[in-house]
């Protein structure tokens, strides 16, 4: 699980170098819930184009596989948005 989560973090950031429109948000609750919230956002206005959330207590590594293919189509470019 943690490759997948250091493959996430990389991709948000390649994900904010190659696009000039959208950035991605990562945020991380180390409490009992272990709540990961991953969305990807348009930077000129800050809405929400695609929002997860995923608790990381259950070992979701089927539900990162998909987060994963999300960040990867976003990546692409603007062929994709």
């Amino acid at each position: 699980m943690e490759e997948k989560l250091l493959k996430l973090l990389k991709m948000a950031n390649t994900l904010d170098e190659k696009q000039d429109k959208l950035y991605a948000q990562i945020e991380y609750c180390a409490d009992y819930t272990k709540k990961l919230e991953i969305s990807i956002r348009r930077k000129k206005d800050f809405s929400y184009v695609e929002r997860c959330s995923i608790m990381l207590l259950n070992n979701p590594i089927s539900k990162l596989d998909s987060i994963i293919k999300i960040f990867e189509e976003y990546i692409g470019g603007a062929n994709n948005e």
